[in-house]
């Protein structure tokens, strides 16, 4: 059993002075500095891989493209608190957070009403917290301060162009096209959704439009007591809202709504092979959405203060690759491990889990797949793999119901809407018009056949 890797401790560190190497490709005579570890991008992944080992006395390098950690990113999300807590314990007292969340719902959205679920804690409100809203720069750039106040060396505007191998084991990576070269040990990846540099190397196929979805995002500034009123939250609290059906035109994809301390954040989107198949500009579906009734309410007064797009891995258990190979291993968004709303939070724990690997291959100097192959042991242990695994069926569900988020939110309201209507006409007679609309809508069998599919993929 590796129980003991769950914890999050500090083991002893490993002393020594870096090496110095060279590789094939290098110009004859130039020697550069080899670490014990490069991770290219610096996502929550990475920067929690780098920060856990520097910690544990290693030699890490960061490399990433943008000016800062987070440049690339736009608006907020909502962070577990608890995942992040066993990683970095009582983190809220420095990582710039926005709202502690208590408040949580769902519409199931048609053009004009909507249909909601909704759960709202004091029990929330208490330490450890259950989420948190923060912005994604913010809580970037902690974890970049975290890895270099720990010793990670954490570079900007260095993009990995290129992993460097000898004989298929990963030594290194080129930077800004070949222009600069740095050799580790072990490389992680860390790059992001589109997974570029595993795609480069071989090492996994194209991620494919059905298993990426486009979101398009709009930060809008409302001062924290009218976000307040409007949500009816008490003071340093925050709501975050689940969004399905009318805000993606009849395909399935979602929505949601984070509020921040001074700010609301409408994001919107489905897979890009939908966006193909619609054939109209993502930022529609943001138009469409802020133009409902409900939503007019919200964001009445605000100005728009950030706008912006991102890219996230769907395809869920099946579409993750091969995580571990020679001297190299992929990690967060870059392997695809996301799971429905849990994202970063299970980045991070990716990031831990490949790091402690590391310092593993580092005790016994093996960087073969074998040993490396702790990383994805870990994974398998934890909820992660467990819960991808429980929820394979998924994603290949909303391809075989493509119709379903909107169908399915459009009779939930329209059975609520003539429930909550007052007639003039019996019970009985009210009960048995109600099921000869819904079931003009779809058939009853086709209802009770789709419900059946939703439940063998839903465990």
């Amino acid at each position: 059993m590796l129980k003991h890797w769950y914890q999050a401790k500090k083991p002893h560190k490993i002393t020594g002075k870096p090496t110095s190497s060279r590789t094939e490709n290098q110009e004859p005579g130039t020697v550069i500095k080899k670490y014990d570890a490069i991770v290219a991008g610096a996502g929550p992944a990475g920067l929690t891989a780098a920060y856990f080992m520097a910690r544990d006395g290693l030699d890490v390098l960061v490399l990433e493209r943008g000016p800062y950690a987070g440049a690339k990113s736009c608006g907020g999300v909502s962070i577990m608190a608890e995942h992040v807590h066993k990683l970095f314990p009582n983190f809220w007292e420095e990582c710039q957070c926005e709202r502690i969340i208590t408040d949580q719902s769902y519409w199931w959205m048609t053009e004009d009403s909507v249909l909601s679920t909704r759960f709202q804690s004091v029990r929330h409100a208490a330490a450890p917290y259950n989420r948190f809203s923060v912005k994604r720069s913010n809580l970037y750039n902690w974890l970049a301060n975290k890895a270099a106040e720990a010793g990670a060396q954490v570079l900007f505007k260095h993009t990995v162009t290129e992993v460097l191998f000898n004989d298929g084991q990963a030594v290194g990576v080129a930077v800004n096209g070949g222009s600069s070269k740095y050799l580790a040990d072990v490389i992680i990846l860390a790059d992001g959704v589109n997974a570029l540099l595993a795609e480069r190397s071989g090492l996994a196929a194209p991620v494919a439009p059905e298993n990426i979805s486009l979101y398009v995002k709009e930060t809008i500034a409302l001062p924290s007591s009218v976000i307040e009123d409007r949500f009816n939250l008490p003071s340093g609290q925050g709501a975050i809202i689940g969004l399905i059906g009318y805000p993606t035109a009849g395909f399935n994809g979602t929505g949601s709504i984070h509020t921040f301390r001074d700010s609301i954040n409408i994001n919107v989107g489905m897979s890009v092979a939908n966006f193909a198949q619609a054939g109209f500009n993502p930022n529609d579906l943001l138009e469409r959405i802020k133009k409902h009734p409900h939503i007019k309410t919200i964001i009445a007064g605000g100005q728009t203060i950030e706008y912006g797009g991102s890219l996230i891995p769907e395809g869920g258990y099946y579409a993750v690759p091969k995580l571990v190979h020679p001297g190299l291993m992929i990690v967060g968004d870059a392997g695809s491990l996301v799971n429905g709303t849990h994202g970063i939070n299970l980045a991070m724990w990716s990031g831990f889990y490949s790091a402690k690997a590391v310092y593993a291959a580092k005790t016994s100097r093996d960087y073969s797949v074998r040993k490396l192959s702790l990383y994805t042991e870990l994974l398998n242990e934890s909820f992660i793999m467990q819960d991808l695994k429980a929820n394979a069926g998924v994603a290949k569900l909303t391809r075989d119901l493509p119709y379903a988020f909107d169908l399915y939110s459009r009779m939930a309201n329209e059975t609520a809407y003539q429930i909550s209507r007052v007639y003039t006409m019996p019970k009985r007679a009210k009960r048995i018009m109600i099921y000869k609309k819904v079931t003009s809508m779809q058939p009853a069998l086709k209802i009770l056949s789709d419900a059946w599919k939703a439940l063998k993929v839903i465990r």
